[in-house]
């Protein structure tokens, strides 16, 4: 009996007689005339974009509508779907329906997309040929760009990730296909015949065309095994190795996850580095010349330093000496173009090991390219389910690469995810990523060499490493300085020896023995940049690394065992993550400014807060909400405060105030400006004047534009806008008594606060907590307008239509109903 089909058996059948288009000719417009596109994607994998032009049509519905859009059966029709895969097969099936002029994208949609063609819709970064990328769309598509964190001393800040040498976030793009996937395709893959699971098959099996286009693989002999991790899959190329005669080359530059797996399966060698940190090739030569060596395992680039090893060189030895040869991309995969080359190329990679949560991608996906018949040789990794083509009561016969090694259901909403990002990846083009990369790091490598008092690891040219700036600033230790930059900087870095003892016990004594000292440090502190960083995300970290140079923190830090930040709880057993020895308390420089702060309804589109002393118990609620009354009576008893004022930041032309209510069940008293009209106001403020609460100083600053009656407060490290500043945006002025020419003068007032005070409005609509003057003077398009006059014609442009329940909202509001 034959062996069944897989869906690449169709694919590869269809093909022979359905012709292929490629993306160049087709994007040639003598190619399109007269040419009728069919996307035959489903619905939720269009939100991407589509090609200018196409009809709509899933694949599901082709053979009952395409007569509606292809109504002559020799019109000149091309199919496209996200790979090339699906429109073959539904190119064969209109064949078959008597169309006569029938072709197939070659590389779908992603194809087209990798080339920089356009598309239409779509928030995927995309840019045409020749044009200049926008790093500022790229920023837009992270989420996390926005998020704030809580500071020492000043409320929060907008976090600055340079954590990614560990893991990276997900862009939107990746998020939605991941999602739409989980919501709407869930299902387990191969031998189901119903709907849901013929999708997430033919998902999941795009995926590995997708990967192998990243890595310019051909999977004819080649093979990619999907795993749960970069470590998972060097586990098993040292399976499918085991058998072999002969040792593993492995270097000290290696992450554990490259030299442990080896060791636990026969004899290692190790190539060594030099003082500098670079790998030593002549070293490893030797090793391959005088021993039985089966494979050389070496990394891209290190997690540490950032060092490239010459992979082209390595292979070449290793082939020439009967070795293969192993590389563990997890750096290298989001940060340079992969090649793997031809497997006739004696500089070709045999076996290369990559991870989608360092891609941009969600956590749990990962993959191993090998040869074909060398990993269909091997026993199965994990024998179960989907690894057997036939089971007998005594006896197994075991599927080919890659299924053979696939026990059980695998991440295929991982893998759909990975597959995802790496298309993101090259369609901004990873020779742009890697320019972009270099850029951050020359500026960031300069800064520190420039500061003085900082031992920075690895090769001091950008160009020569990955994004990778592992460093200590002398006298303080790195779990102290990484905590400082976290609790005061709002940045994430990683602090240690990063899983490469070996390594980092000869750069920490190598550094330590040239600069005179007899104890080198334990760890160091590591920032990795990515695709979302910019240049004020690199001067934020040298400025804090600066603070911590000058021993000018703020806070408070007492180092023991992980619990002075959350930063310090890592995966890698280090001993001082794990010591609970107390070590020196360092006393801070300056007081923190100890007053309570909370962010009320944060995910809601109207903002409260609440400020409170801690020391007297008194408590401030700012724009309470009606509807939330209840809650802040809760919230203010758990927290044994006594609330002594409600303040409004204008009269609210959108929703009900809970002032009037609050004040009824506490006595507390209502604060707004003078210019307001509510009769239930206690007391009317000026620009000046100085609220207390306790010990805490509050300045009231008139802001009138927005309204008459708005106003903002000053406190500590932060400003509450009211509607005054918005993130990105401003207060509308075409309310009544509102002014285009007061909101500017008030705008101009704000932006003379320090740059790094936190901006917290009211309304924000876009689920951003917070921003700061500094940020909000370079991205607000509000505040680059030359004039007075420029702004009034830009907020007399904007013509927005009015507030749902305007005229209730403001008659409740200024008769406190």
């Amino acid at each position: 009996m034959s062996q069944a089909w897989t869906y690449k058996d169709f694919v590869k059948d269809a093909l022979s007689r359905v012709p292929e288009i490629s993306a160049e000719e087709l994007s040639r417009a003598e190619a399109r005339h007269h040419v009728v596109l069919l996307d035959v994607r489903e619905s939720d994998e269009m939100t991407d974009g589509t090609l200018e032009g196409a009809v709509r049509l899933p694949r599901g519905l082709l053979e009952k509508n395409v007569h509606e859009h292809v109504t002559k059966r020799d019109t000149p029709v091309v199919l496209y779907c996200a790979t090339g895969n699906r429109s073959a097969l539904a190119g064969d099936v209109m064949l078959r329906m008597g169309f006569t002029n029938v072709r197939s994208l070659a590389g779908g949609i992603e194809r087209w997309r990798h080339l920089g063609l356009p598309v239409s819709g779509g928030a995927v970064v995309c840019r045409l040929p020749g044009a200049k990328l926008n790093w500022d769309d790229v920023r837009h598509e992270f989420a996390i760009v926005a998020r704030c964190v809580p500071v020492l001393g000043s409320g929060e800040r907008n976090l600055v990730y340079m954590d990614h040498a560990a893991s990276t976030h997900a862009p939107a793009s990746v998020l939605t296909a991941y999602t739409e996937f989980v919501a709407r395709e869930y299902a387990n893959i191969h031998r189901g015949t119903h709907h849901l699971s013929r999708k997430a098959t033919e998902r999941f099996e795009e995926c590995y065309y997708i990967i192998a286009d990243y890595l310019r693989a051909e999977l004819r002999r080649g093979a990619i095994c999907f795993t749960n991790n970069t470590t998972q899959a060097i586990d098993l190329c040292s399976h499918v190795m085991a058998d072999r005669p002969g040792k593993v080359v492995t270097t000290e530059m290696e992450h554990h996850s490259n030299e442990l797996p080896h060791r636990r399966r026969g004899p290692t060698l190790r190539a060594r580095v030099t003082d500098e940190g670079e790998l030593d090739l002549d070293h490893l030569e030797e090793l391959l010349r005088k021993n039985d060596v089966k494979l050389v395992a070496v990394t891209a680039g290190s997690n540490v330093t950032g060092v490239m090893p010459d992979l082209r060189k390595i292979a070449r030895m290793a082939h020439e000496n009967g070795a293969l040869i192993l590389v563990d991309a997890a750096q290298a995969l989001a940060r340079m173009p992969i090649d793997v080359r031809d497997p006739d190329d004696v500089e070709h990679i045999d076996f290369l090991a990559g991870a989608g949560h360092k891609a941009y991608a969600p956590f749990g996906a990962g993959f191993l390219y090998g040869p074909r018949a060398l990993m269909s040789q091997a026993p199965p990794y994990l024998p179960g389910g989907g690894t057997a083509s036939k089971v007998t009561p005594r006896d197994a016969e075991y599927l080919p690469a890659p299924d053979r090694h696939h026990g059980g259901t695998p991440n295929i909403a991982g893998v759909v995810g990975m597959a995802r990002a790496l298309s993101f990846l090259q369609a901004i083009g990873m020779e742009e990523v890697r320019a972009h990369e270099v850029r951050l790091m020359e500026r960031l490598l300069k800064g520190l060499q420039e500061m003085g008092g900082i031992t920075l690891y690895g090769p001091p040219d950008a160009s020569k490493r990955l994004g990778v700036a592992t460093f200590n600033v002398d006298g303080v230790s790195d779990l102290l300085a990484a905590a400082v930059l976290s609790e005061e900087g709002a940045i994430a870095v990683r602090n240690g020896r990063f899983c490469s003892h070996l390594y980092m016990d000869k750069l920490l004594s190598a550094k330590a023995k040239a600069a005179g000292q007899t104890t080198p440090p334990t760890g160091a502190v590591r920032a990795s940049v990515g695709l979302y960083n910019d240049e004020s995300d690199v001067d934020r970290l040298l400025e804090y690394v600066q603070r911590v140079r000058d021993r000018k923190w703020r806070g408070h830090y007492q180092v023991k065992g992980d619990a002075v930040s959350a930063e310090f709880a890592g995966r890698c057993a280090d001993k001082w993550m794990e010591s609970t020895q107390e070590s020196n308390t360092t006393q801070p420089d300056g007081d923190i400014h100890g007053y309570e702060f909370e962010v009320l309804q944060p995910d809601g589109a109207c903002r409260s807060y609440l400020i409170a002393d801690k020391d007297s118990g008194e408590a401030m609620l700012v724009d309470p909400l009606r509807e939330h009354v209840d809650h802040y009576l809760d919230l203010l008893k758990s927290k044994r405060l006594r609330l002594r004022y409600t303040l409004e930041t204008h009269t609210h032309a959108d929703h009900l105030s809970g002032s009037m209510r609050l004040k009824e069940l506490t006595g507390a008293l209502m604060l707004m400006h003078s210019a307001a009209t509510p009769p239930c106001v206690d007391k009317r403020l000026q620009d000046g004047d100085t609220l207390e609460l306790g010990t805490l100083r509050i300045e009231v600053m008139g802001t009138p534009g927005h309204t008459e009656d708005a106003l903002c407060l000053v406190l500590p490290g932060r400003v509450l806008t009211g509607d005054t500043l918005l993130i990105g945006a401003c207060g509308r002025t075409d309310l009544p008594s509102g002014s285009s020419a007061k909101l500017y003068e008030s705008l101009q007032r704000l932006m003379a606060l320090p740059e790094d005070t936190v901006v917290l409005p009211s309304h924000d609509y876009q689920g951003q907590r917070a921003s700061t003057i500094g940020r909000e003077k370079r991205t607000n398009p509000r505040l680059q307008v030359p004039n007075a006059q420029a702004f009034a014609e830009m907020m007399a442009a904007r013509k927005l239509p009015p507030p749902q329940k305007l005229r209730e909202a403001l008659d409740a509001n200024q008769n406190c109903r």
